[in-house]
């Protein structure tokens, strides 16, 4: 179901000129060091770069990604034992994630950046459960990190 990546471009090409991109640096979800490296990269950008990277994503439709896939998250880096329906709520918050952004709510760079980190979630949890806990903990880290920048240039 979620196998390729949405083509954000070819689908609203009507959409404002392409801002600049967040690309996630899925090694920062396993590796403490370049998780720090990554949450410094989003909190340095400038207000106007911000602004671009933020589009017309609203508070309120950020809020609500931020509160489905968190808690997604922090409920898979809480887990005993490994337990498929957590991977379906990652599946559902990918689903939010695309309606937000069809819906003109959140940017693309944001769609794309909070897509890409639950993929790494979800790729790690079919590879190693145990691991993806740690790694769910570090993409909680860096979704509070993109909230930041959304909440300081909204």
């Amino acid at each position: 179901m979620f196998g390729g990546r949405l083509n954000f471009t070819q689908k609203f090409s009507s959409r404002s000129p392409r801002a600049p991109q967040l690309e996630v640096n899925v090694n920062a979800l396993r590796n403490e060091d370049l998780l720090v490296q990554e949450v410094r990269r989003i909190l340095s950008h400038g207000f106007e770069e911000a602004r671009r990277i933020i589009g017309k994503t609203s508070i309120t439709a950020y809020r609500r990604v931020h509160e489905v896939v968190a808690s997604a998250l922090d409920r898979l880096a809480s887990a005993g034992k490994r337990d498929t329906s957590l991977l379906v709520d990652l599946s559902k918050a990918l689903i939010l994630v695309r309606y937000q952004y069809a819906r003109d709510q959140i940017s693309e760079g944001i769609a794309r950046y909070v897509e890409d980190v639950v993929k790494g979630v979800l790729d790690e949890a079919g590879k190693d459960w145990e691991n993806a806990r740690k790694v769910a903990r570090n993409a909680r880290t860096l979704l509070d990190a993109l909230a930041v920048l959304v909440y300081e240039y909204t």
